[in-house]
């Protein structure tokens, strides 16, 4: 997870609903990503685009990151959000990302490629090397329906593509969101698959409903264990008789630099929370 900024709870807003676009500013969240692609059907699209340049002009919003999914087949989408660019709007969200061609002749901001098909899985390495790409998430709705696979509670159908999106984001140094969880009455299914993702390695998980943030946040932030292992290891490595030392004794067990970096970056985290 970036420590300059958590992405633990990122929240799609549809742009065709002026009831959900009336609370964006007002939404506590990590991230937004505002959608011009799946929530607006075709006779929706101008609209949408429209109420979300409205709203770009208008409004301020409390959650730090705005993102915005664009259609890949609307291409006056991004000619109409450049002035926001950079500004208002800190990336793109592209869909249904399978090859590094689909994020050629995109602007010069940050790019977040959606992975929701078996060829997006199989082509992640050219997709990392894409200039300009931020980050990965997960389209699991789209991708099951690619794999023709049926969902399981346990996610066991998708595990080895969920694993292989975290692989190549985290050897090409990209960020990386675990895909929404549908039932959003469903605390416990949320909970679990939060759960599930962090394990997994992702940074935080895409959301269709303000009740899911929550939850998302305290399960993707550092746990209360791991803070306090964290503080520790920090401090056993600045103890002045272990200076310059790269392994350290902590409780009975052995802490080398790799374990120091970790601690680091959990407390980074915890502290831009």
């Amino acid at each position: 997870m970036s420590v300059h900024t958590p992405l633990r709870s990122v929240l799609f807003v549809p742009a065709a609903s002026e009831k959900a676009m009336a609370k964006a500013a007002s939404l506590v969240c990590d991230a937004i990503i505002f959608d011009l692609e799946d929530s607006a059907g075709a006779e929706e699209k101008e609209s949408a685009l429209a109420r979300l340049v409205a709203t770009l002009e208008t409004s301020g919003f409390a959650a730090p990151v705005i993102w915005v999914r664009i259609d890949a087949l609307a291409v006056p989408v991004t000619e109409v959000l450049k002035p926001f660019l950079g500004h208002r709007v800190h990336g793109l969200v592209v869909p249904k990302v399978s090859s590094a061609r689909d994020l050629k002749g995109l602007p010069d901001v940050p790019l977040w490629a959606m992975i929701e098909t078996a060829r997006g899985v199989v082509n992640l390495k050219e997709i990392c090397e894409a200039p300009g790409l931020a980050g990965l998430i997960v389209g699991p709705n789209d991708l099951r329906a690619d794999l023709r696979v049926a969902a399981t509670g346990g996610r066991a159908e998708i595990a080895t593509a969920l694993s292989q999106v975290v692989l190549y984001a985290r050897a090409y140094g990209l960020d990386v969101i675990d895909g929404v969880y549908n039932n959003f009455r469903d605390e416990d299914g949320l909970r679990a698959e939060c759960a599930h993702g962090k394990a997994l390695g992702f940074d935080g998980k895409t959301l269709i409903h303000p009740a899911q943030i929550a939850i998302t946040e305290a399960v993707f932030s550092p746990s209360n264990a791991q803070l306090s292992w964290a503080r520790d290891v920090v401090a056993v490595f600045d103890a002045p008789e272990n200076a310059g030392k790269s392994l350290v004794a902590l409780d009975g067990e052995m802490v080398e630099l790799m374990h120091l970096a970790t601690a680091r970056r959990w407390l980074g985290i915890q502290e831009k929370i």
